[in-house]
């Protein structure tokens, strides 16, 4: 190839690079699927960049080294290493483009250097275009006033896009200081871009302007006023961004800065008139008493059969307006279960009795009465009690809502920028998965990691994150509702499961309804589920209510039944990869009208079915469940929960004394609500620790079922 054509090629390609730097950048213009495989194309054009630049790379050790090429060489060779990098997490986090990679790394671990390098990525990459714009330039014969006039310009535009590069606060990035980006999804597409193109163009300004101080002039005088002109360049770009600051100001810190986040709350805040809000000591919310109708009119989108319309009285009580953190559940317990570890985030990964034990020692370190006393088999609430305790089912539905009668507190359903959760899959985006233009909320980022409390908007009675982060243990037994008046119930007399409330990071909006119910055992513990604490106001409550500690009975025989779904063979292929490893009977679940073969239509086929609760009717049968005590029961994240053909299969069978080991295969939503699900249809069976895998699990997925095998005992 002539050096012509070799110099064609290499300027297609930087600017391709160019461009699609500025969408990578625009997280909330493509979207998820979108931004992966720009990625990917990015990394293609990187590799070739290279092969197209390799002698350069035979140059490093010749020749010799003057200021410029120092510059050059550090930022070529930074930008290399920050690009390599940002794939690789990139990669560890695919859910399209190279979703066999996914997992191969920590995700909280990997998704805050893929923030940080990637910010890093376009500083560099700006400034390696600057410094080879003298060289670009040279040849270029501009009349001097045209010059002037193109300096202005650039001036200006650098001066902005410094600007923009604070107010999107982008050193928090850099400084390895977010977890996850906050995007604004409101802001038109060609408003992102061009922030974008003014930011870059800040850096090829910078870098400019170093490349030109660096590239000294043989006469003294000449080299003097050279640096004094792009002396007074920069310090011009400084003071016009100062300025724009100054008149047009902004927040300075991200939601998802850490700072931002650990910040106390302010004394006073807007809330509801005649809400009830006045404070105590602690900073919890009290809410006045009164009536309101619990649970969800027949109409509402996505209700469940529990949740039963009924009128409830509660009286006043106070509440935390924040999710209880890691901090403080380990400097009263001792430990810290949480899977996404970090003191300034909610605690979860807890069970319900560790939230009860929690509220004690919380009780006791502010010199309260606890509220509760924990026997060997039950745990008595003392409801006169000022102790810190759980919420009633009702309290936590009553503080929810703040006097609203829609699905959510909020004024319309929320978006990924009101709450986090599984912003991919706002509320009733199941029927509307094709077309999602008649929805209140459009789909949005998936953080896929628990926030630091307070990021968003309170709901209008001043309490943060009522609606996802994580879920929320309440005190109540899981059962249905008695339908009559009822003044501050307390939940069924007896049963198996405890109640959580409003949703966690991986839940679909449906499942951050304020009535949903989920329910699980009072061992379950899951990365989606936290504590919230309240405390009666005196004299309002009296008498004692007990929980029975559960320890559910089981039998354990020898045979062992590995029942699942499968529908792409994804769960096929785990599901008999346990056969190998434990030489369990093996049984597949099949209805007699098999879904379709079309992704597309089954993803309707199956909301569907959700959506009416169906029972499909099943092709094949267990022909002697007695002979099972274990089932391994296997089925993929189907809209957050389990598919119907599960769920004929479970109504099927009594589950009593029967032990079930979950497994998934998902695509981001790990479990979903599937568990809370399968708790409420075998109510009496043990439900266990489940196994969540990515699609077919890539190369890991016989280690982690060996793993998982091994930690229950079922090998």
């Amino acid at each position: 190839m002539t050096k012509a054509g070799l110099k064609k090629n290499w300027m297609i390609v930087d600017v391709c690079m160019t461009v699609l730097l500025l969408f990578l950048m625009a997280y909330q213009v493509t979207g998820e699927e979108a931004h992966e495989w720009i990625g990917i194309s990015m990394t293609a054009l990187t590799v070739i960049h290279q092969i197209l630049n390799r002698r350069w790379y035979g140059t490093l050790f010749k020749e010799k080294y003057n200021a410029y090429r120092i510059l050059s060489v550090c930022v070529n060779i930074l930008l290399l290493l920050c690009f390599a990098l940002t794939a690789f997490c990139g990669m560890a986090m695919s859910n399209y483009a190279v979703p066999f990679l996914y997992g191969m790394a920590k995700l909280s671990f990997v998704r805050r250097i893929h923030l940080a390098m990637s910010h890093w990525v376009f500083i560099l990459m700006g400034m390696h275009i600057g410094l080879h714009v003298p060289a670009m330039t040279a040849s270029m014969r501009i009349p001097e006033k045209a010059k002037t006039v193109l300096r202005y310009i650039c001036l200006f535009a650098a001066s902005l896009g410094l600007y923009f590069f604070l107010k999107n606060n982008m050193p928090e990035y850099l400084l390895f200081r977010i977890h996850f980006a906050f995007l604004d999804y409101d802001k038109a597409a060609v408003l992102v871009l061009l922030e974008n193109i003014l930011m870059l163009g800040f850096w090829i300004f910078i870098g400019f302007h170093c490349a030109s101080l660096c590239m000294g002039k043989k006469n003294q005088k000449d080299q003097k006023k050279k640096m004094l002109r792009h002396g007074a360049d920069l310090i011009c770009c400084l003071i016009i961004a100062v300025l724009l600051c100054m008149v047009f100001p902004f927040e300075t810190e991200a939601a998802g800065s850490e700072d931002w986040m650990s910040m106390e709350p302010e004394t006073e805040e807007p809330v509801k008139e005649n809400a009830g809000t006045a404070e105590i000591s602690d900073g919890f919310v009290k809410i006045e008493g009164g009536t309101f109708m619990m649970g969800s009119p027949e109409e509402e989108n996505w209700r469940s059969d529990d949740e039963m319309l009924h009128e409830v009285t509660v009286s006043s009580f106070y509440i935390d307006r924040y999710e209880a953190l890691q901090k403080d559940y380990a400097a009263l317990m001792g430990n810290n279960p949480s899977q996404f570890e970090n003191d300034a985030l909610p605690v979860e990964t807890v069970s319900w009795l560790d939230a009860v034990k929690y509220a004690n020692a919380k009780s006791e370190a502010a010199g309260l009465l606890p509220a509760y006393t924990i026997e060997n088999d039950r745990v008595i609430w003392e409801m006169s009690s000022d102790g810190y305790r759980l919420p009633t089912e009702a309290e936590w539905e009553y503080a929810c809502r703040a006097d609203t009668s829609s699905p959510f507190s909020t004024e319309r359903s929320p978006d990924a920028s009101m709450a986090n959760f599984y912003g991919h899959y706002p509320y009733e985006i199941e029927e509307n998965y094709f077309d999602n233009s008649v929805l209140d909320a459009k789909p949005g980022i998936y953080r896929e990691t628990t926030i630091e409390p307070g990021s968003f908007e309170a709901n209008p009675w001043g309490l943060y994150d009522i609606h996802g982060n994580v879920n929320e243990w309440c005190w109540d037994i899981y059962g249905p509702y008695e339908t009559d008046i009822q003044n501050d119930p307390s939940g069924a007399s007896e049963g198996t499961r405890h109640v959580y409330r409003g949703g966690g990071w991986n839940d679909f909006a449906k499942n951050m309804r304020s009535a949903y119910r989920a329910a699980g055992q009072e061992d379950l513990k899951s990365y989606s589920i936290g504590i919230r604490l309240v405390r009666s106001e005196k004299d309002t409550l009296s008498g004692t209510v007990s929980a029975e500690i559960t320890e559910q009975q089981t039998a354990r025989s020898e045979k062992v039944l590995i029942a699942f779904f499968s529908w792409s063979g994804n769960t096929r292929g785990i599901a008999e990869e346990i056969q190998n490893q434990t030489g369990a009977d093996l049984f597949e679940i099949m209805p007699s009208e098999p879904y379709s073969s079309d992704y597309n239509t089954v993803l309707m086929e199956a909301q569907h079915d959700q959506h009416i609760q169906a029972r499909p009717e099943l092709a094949n049968h267990v022909e002697d469940m007695d002979q099972y005590d274990t089932v391994i029961l296997g089925y993929p994240n189907w809209w957050a929960s389990i598919p119907m053909p599960v769920a004929s299969f479970l109504e099927e069978f009594d589950f009593s004394l029967k032990t079930i080991y979950p497994f998934c295969s998902h695509g981001g939503g790990r479990f979903g609500q599937s568990l809370t699900a399968i708790a409420k249809l075998a109510l009496d069976a043990d439900l266990k620790e489940g196994l969540s895998i990515h699609y077919s699990g890539g190369s890991t997925m016989k280690d982690d079922v060996s793993e998982w095998l091994e930690t229950n005992d079922l090998k």
